[in-house]
């Protein structure tokens, strides 16, 4: 089964970059920005399956960036990380991961 292209986002481009290794060990197609240019580049020109916020914006900017991404593409999924979850960098991995295994499910049964 082919893995979910994944646009992941946050605060710091050098932690998202650590982030993105990480997740390539899993075998997870993960790409990572926090620039708002770039978020809309990537959603205009990448086959985004979804989007994954992390923990490290405030809520007023993950709420913004929801917002800002429906304008470029409203019938794309967005998940920010739950606050309760957000406990730093490293619980950003495994939710990214479960939202990857849980697509790939659906869409094995949608086969």
């Amino acid at each position: 089964m082919t893995e979910p292209r994944i646009l992941a986002i946050g605060r710091l481009q050098s932690t998202l970059d650590v982030l993105v290794e990480e997740w390539e060990r899993y075998g997870r197609n993960v790409i990572a920005s926090n620039s708002k240019d770039r978020i809309k580049e990537i959603i205009e020109t990448d086959s985004i399956d979804f989007v994954v916020i992390g923990g490290g914006l405030p809520d007023d900017k993950r709420d913004e960036m929801v917002e800002y991404i429906a304008a470029i593409d409203p019938g794309l999924e967005v998940q920010p990380i739950p606050r309760e979850e957000a406990q730093g960098a490293y619980s950003f991995i495994p939710f990214l991961n479960n939202l990857a295994i849980m697509f790939k499910v659906r869409m094995a049964k949608d086969q």
